[in-house]
């Protein structure tokens, strides 16, 4: 069987590209081969579109496919698989995987015209995957559609971990800005800073920098720092000194680094949105909180600072927790009977 995978270059940056990435690394199925086409490049954005709309018929037909598995997130991600899976025949069963975290927003704020197209669009692929259950009741609420398949993100389990329960390192990663409530870490950071001098908060990731940075001279942070785009060589290093791992979104998916955060025992502070609450449970491997509220915020990571047995506790249940549910083989194998389903 043949899958036509179609998403950004897996060199890019962000949650999508980190899949894909996973997929070429460890997807190693028998009778399975998987053919990657990039419909987005992050160096080239514009000239990378257009030639993937012309090109992706021949780029099927070659790897003679026989299910099309298309990455999609808001916005321009899913104009741009609209008009591929558009282009493609009909004799091709074609799965829109929705990562996207700002769906909702995206559907609210377009026009009647944009709407109509979006529902038609996503009622005529043959098959809608999301990331958790949150997900799938809204797109059940804008299609209709009953058949809309959860499939969590995954991520390969390290085989050596070290947490450090006396670590000074709280981080963060992915995208800086509003959404992910980088603004309300530094106000957290500033109460923090006069009980727990010592640690320290560290935002890595591109997006806001600037604005960010000026917040940060304005109030006086001496325990904040922006520590710019990592690889995932990198990241794993920098996971070996950090306490928590800090995202108090204001909306989500799935994001890939709580998973691998968790799975090198890192316990994770984050909010109530998207899928989070599936993998994150409060009080067993890490903490809840309600974006927004920095005083929650506050309350519950100074419990955490000052018990170690607890901060040890939350990190044996992370790990537990991804390996029982969120490793990469059960991941593929749900995948697996995905695509046979759609062969039949």
């Amino acid at each position: 069987m043949n899958i036509f995978m179609v998403g950004p270059d897996s060199a890019s940056k962000g949650g999508i590209s980190t899949v894909i990435s996973n997929f070429k690394k460890h997807f190693r199925v028998e009778g399975k081969e998987i053919s990657y086409f990039d419909s987005w490049s992050e160096s080239h954005p514009i000239r990378s579109s257009i030639s993937a709309i012309f090109s992706v018929r021949k780029k099927v037909k070659e790897s003679k496919a026989d299910v099309i598995h298309m990455h999609v997130a808001q916005k321009g991600s899913f104009l741009r698989k609209s008009i591929l899976a558009l282009t493609l025949s009909k004799k091709y069963p074609i799965i829109f995987h929705m990562h996207a975290s700002q769906f909702d927003t995206f559907y609210e704020q377009a026009n009647p015209i944009l709407k109509k197209y979006i529902r038609w669009v996503l009622c005529r692929v043959e098959q809608l995957v999301v990331l958790s259950t949150q997900w799938r009741d809204f797109y059940e609420s804008v299609t209709g559609r009953t058949d809309i398949q959860v499939v969590e993100n995954a991520v390969q389990l390290p085989e050596n971990y070290h947490y450090n329960p006396d670590a000074v390192n709280i981080v963060t990663f992915g995208r800086i800005g509003k959404r992910k409530g980088s603004y309300d870490i530094l106000k957290l950071a500033k109460a923090i800073g006069k009980i727990h001098p010592k640690i320290q908060f560290v935002l890595y990731g591109d997006g806001e920098l600037d604005t960010v940075q000026q917040k940060i001279e304005k109030l006086e942070l001496k325990n904040v720092q922006l520590g710019g785009w990592l690889t995932k060589e990198e990241q794993s290093s920098i996971f070996k000194s950090t306490l928590l791992h800090l995202l108090p979104s204001y909306q989500e998916g799935l994001p890939m680094a709580i998973l691998e955060s968790m799975s090198f025992g890192i316990p994770n502070m984050a909010s109530t949105v998207g899928g989070i609450p599936e993998v994150v449970i409060d009080q067993e491997n890490g903490m809840l909180i309600e974006a927004g509220r920095v005083n929650e915020m506050e309350e519950k990571l100074l419990e955490f600072l000052n018990d170690k047995g607890v901060r040890n506790t939350y990190s044996q249940a992370a790990r537990n927790k991804i390996e029982q549910e969120f490793a990469i083989d059960p991941y593929f194998y749900k995948w697996v009977l995905l695509y046979d389903n759609l062969e039949k």
